[in-house]
């Protein structure tokens, strides 16, 4: 099978992050950090529409049939698709304006998993956070400088993430119906391939996609963390990946053109969301903010652990 590699018919973005696929209109979801748009396209009709938020948007999750859960700088919102409004659940206060919210998406119990990201060379004060349904905000990790590659198994079983500034994936045991969550251990080390994990996403088979955002690429490591393949894209800084399209076999990757941290870039590719078909591979369908949080427990048990 041929690998194809399609640009989107949409204008690029300065930051673009956080894609997740809607299988119940067929379309994709994305964000413009920086351009604080959230973004949506519906390949099959070409249909086009974006919102406009306050602040840096971060990462979002799917919600409702009309609302989107958004992780902006420093809370989590929702946004109404209808109306354009987007009402606080929660605030996250950062420890310094340097920090803010970033990477995320929703487990399988329907829970909202959202890094931080140091955007300056302080400390490393980014965390992992977790939100709930009902609003309450736990602290899954600290001690990071940009947590990125937040994803989950298709069981939900499991937890992947890193800290782009070192470089290596990380998984640890996650009670899809519960409170949970397991010591870290290395899933797969990234920088033979380069400086730079990303976004992330899990297949069908259990493989974790992870985009590279300083080298350009797409890398895929099996379910037992060996290395599988490379994909290099024509846009120079890649930033996330998930999997979209009626069949979940189109791999879409979003990229950058400006973080204003240690990435900027004129190429006339950087920005572009792309497709990419022919990977022999499907995904899996995202966690719904709230819809299966039924399963979980209402016991909240707070974590801070420092691996």
């Amino acid at each position: 099978m041929t690998i194809q590699i399609d640009p989107v018919p949409v204008d690029g973005d300065m930051l673009g992050e956080g894609p997740v696929w809607d299988p119940t209109i067929q379309a994709l979801y994305w964000v413009d950090q920086l351009g604080q748009r959230v973004r949506r396209f519906a390949p099959a009709t070409g249909t086009y529409q974006d919102w406009k938020v306050s602040k840096t948007i971060a990462c979002i999750g799917l919600a409702g049939a009309s609302d989107l859960v958004v992780a902006l700088a420093d809370s989590f919102c929702r946004l109404d698709l209808v109306t354009g409004d987007c009402r606080t659940i929660a605030n996250v206060p950062q420890p310094r304006s340097a920090v803010r919210l970033s990477d995320g998406r929703c487990d399988r119990s329907g829970r909202l998993i959202a890094g931080s990201a140091v955007t300056d060379e302080g400390e490393a004060d980014g965390a992992i956070y977790r939100l709930s349904e009902g609003g309450s905000v736990e602290v899954l990790r600290r001690g990071m400088m940009i947590a990125n590659a937040v994803c989950f198994n298709a069981d939900g079983d499991r937890m992947y993430y890193t800290d782009s500034r070192i470089g290596v994936i990380m998984v640890c045991d996650y009670d899809p119906h519960g409170n949970h969550v397991g010591i870290p251990r290395e899933f797969a080390d990234t920088r033979s391939h380069g400086i730079g994990p990303d976004g992330a996403a899990v297949d069908a088979e259990g493989g974790v996609w992870i985009a590279q955002i300083v080298t350009g690429q797409v890398l895929r490591f099996l379910a037992d963390g060996s290395f599988d393949r490379c994909i290099k894209l024509p846009a120079p800084h890649l930033s996330s990946v998930c999997f979209g399209g009626p069949d979940l076999d189109v791999l879409y990757v979003t990229t950058v053109r400006d973080t204003r941290m240690r990435i900027k870039s004129d190429h006339p590719q950087a920005g572009r969301l792309f497709a990419v078909t022919g990977l022999g591979v499907r995904g899996v369908v995202e966690g719904r903010f709230g819809m299966q949080g039924k399963r979980t427990t209402g016991t909240q048990v707070k974590q801070d652990a420092r691996h």
